[in-house]
């Protein structure tokens, strides 16, 4: 037979679990939103997405390439030719808070119509224009910056293409949204 106290024991364990599911659940739950017009709001920020171009090889900077074989040993070296093509996107971000947003390519990803999820991968090329390829941005109040990024990706002309933008620790934390937006074949 059980006793009365181990019954009080395991109700009080089994409450206080509850409790606390609830509460760090309800702080886990975040707003999913999609757009198809290149533009959406994560947090305090509006991005503009769209679709550049796909390219074959990008050419790093001699400035990117003595950095990496620096750091080659540390496993930050990557390739200027892609296994697949660089799917690259250009992103405007405009914060329009109160306070300074960072964020990085590790924010945005690529999705296919199979949901198959593809990361941002940083080259180091040189662009022709004033635009830098995106690595980590920390964005003022009312401040706004023009960047790219690209994916490695198996490319297929009749693919749909959607960019999400996940808010992790590293940037973006403060949002509660999870933002994806149409940039080809939408």
């Amino acid at each position: 037979m059980v006793g009365i106290g181990t019954l009080i024991m395991l109700g009080i364990v089994g409450g206080s679990i509850c409790f606390s599911m609830y509460w760090f659940l309800d702080e886990q739950f975040v707003d999913i939103i999609e757009e198809s017009g290149g533009s959406i709001t994560v947090g305090n920020v509006e991005f503009y997405v769209n679709h550049i171009g796909n390219y074959e090889i990008l050419e790093k900077t001699k400035e990117y390439t003595e950095i990496e074989k620096k750091e080659a040993i540390k496993g930050l070296a990557t390739s200027e030719i892609a296994e697949g093509v660089y799917f690259q996107i250009q992103i405007t971000a405009h914060n329009i808070g109160t306070e300074t947003v960072r964020f990085t390519g590790g924010q945005f990803h690529l999705y296919d119509i199979d949901r198959t999820k593809y990361d941002a991968v940083f080259i180091g090329y040189a662009d022709s224009g004033n635009i830098e390829e995106l690595s980590v941005v920390d964005l003022l109040p009312n401040g706004s910056v023009t960047v790219t990024t690209q994916f490695d990706i198996p490319y297929d002309d009749e693919m749909k293409y959607n960019v999400g933008i996940i808010p992790n620790r590293f940037g973006l934390q403060d949002s509660q949204e999870r933002g994806f937006v149409c940039i080809k074949n939408c």
